[in-house]
């Protein structure tokens, strides 16, 4: 199964295997709009880390308890690799031409991943040279892939015994850049803020060219809040969700009144993000003619009420939550929903975008 692999139909599920979470987007495409057909998601807020899980009908079983909650039919699903999971690299290869080319990446690919090749699967793209031109010889940069065997045969065992049918299998980097990038040719970094970690790339021309991932996300602010406040950890999640609905209340009711800034806890609590994005910010602009543009944030963690007016100020540059909706039509109404749902959604949509092409 190959991890860039293309097919077309009508109806495609995205399903997000998020540290904490599951979830799902299910879009339709009708001629060249893409439509949103159904989402779910199923949060978990005791810690339980659905990645490391290794009860297979157990995840086929939650799985289709948030499939059939929802009432999403499709059973045709592109699944999410975690970020941790899957190595990435660009590589330079110089091939004669297509025949040649499988063999240059594989020889390539053997110098730079750490594990043994029996052990992985491969995938690569070749990245478009500087007229936008996809090269077919001669010296060319190639965006590689590796992921364990290991996992993708657990991932295949999940599918079939959830009884749907596993299309593809995609990093969550690539999800990402397809569903809050799009055909934005520009260089911007992406933050995503999740439960368990805090995944971080610059993307250019559409290929992630810089990744870090750090411990410190959205539960770390929450067990800070819960040690600093006396409360449970369920009540220290519902606080912050509380804090951002009543920022969101203050801006719909009084638009002149000034953004209140991140709760000092808070601010305190994801210094280590902001240290890691200036340093991903200063070692690319070292060694590259351009810089970053803008940055976009996604994950639960985008939500915190104050953060992107707060990373604004502290890296002197755009920071906005990303819209992963942005090219997709859904009935006006649900607007404010999916406004709140879709930062943390934006995984889902790009598995489900990658076949509609």
């Amino acid at each position: 199964m190959g991890l860039f692999s293309n097919k077309q139909n009508d109806y495609f599920l995205g399903i997000d295997i998020g540290d904490s979470s599951l979830k799902m987007v299910e879009l339709k495409k009708r001629k060249k709009q893409i439509y949103l057909s159904n989402y779910a998601f199923s949060e978990n807020v005791s810690e339980v880390n659905f990645t490391k899980i290794e009860d297979v009908n157990y995840l086929a079983k939650a799985i289709n308890k948030v499939r059939f909650d929802a009432g999403i039919t499709s059973e045709k699903a592109i699944v999410s690799l975690p970020t941790f999971s899957v190595f990435s690299s660009i590589i330079n290869v110089n091939s004669l031409g297509k025949k040649n080319l499988s063999l240059a990446v594989a020889e390539e690919a053997k110098k730079v991943i750490p594990l043994p090749m029996d052990e992985m699967t491969i995938d690569w793209r070749v990245i478009p040279d500087e007229n936008g031109k996809i090269p077919s010889k001669g010296n060319m940069r190639v965006f590689l892939t590796g992921s364990p065997k290991k996992l993708v045969r657990r991932y295949v065992d999940i599918f079939k015994a959830a009884k749907l049918s596993l299309l593809s299998l995609e990093t969550e980097t690539f999800s990402l850049i397809r569903s809050l990038v799009g055909n934005d040719k520009s260089t911007v970094m992406i933050v995503e803020i999740g439960a368990n970690s805090t995944d971080i790339s610059i993307v250019k021309e559409s290929v992630p060219v810089l990744n870090r991932s750090l411990g410190v996300c959205s539960s770390t602010i929450t067990k800070a809040l819960s040690e600093q406040m006396g409360l449970t950890y369920v009540q220290a999640e519902q606080f912050k969700v509380d804090l951002t609905s009543a920022q969101r209340d203050r801006e719909e009711g009084k638009e002149n009144e000034k953004q209140e800034d991140l709760p000092p806890l808070i601010a305190k609590t994801i210094e280590p993000i902001i240290t890691e994005i200036k340093y991903m910010l200063e070692f690319f602009s070292t060694h590259n003619t351009e810089s970053v543009e803008k940055v976009i944030l996604s994950g639960g963690g985008a939500l915190l009420a104050g953060l992107p007016e707060h990373l604004t100020k502290e890296l002197d540059l755009r920071v906005l939550i990303g819209d992963p909706f942005a090219r997709i039509r859904y009935p006006q109404e649900l607007e404010p929903v999916l406004e709140n749902v879709g930062p943390k959604l934006a995984v889902a949509i790009g598995l489900a975008m990658r076949e509609m092409k």
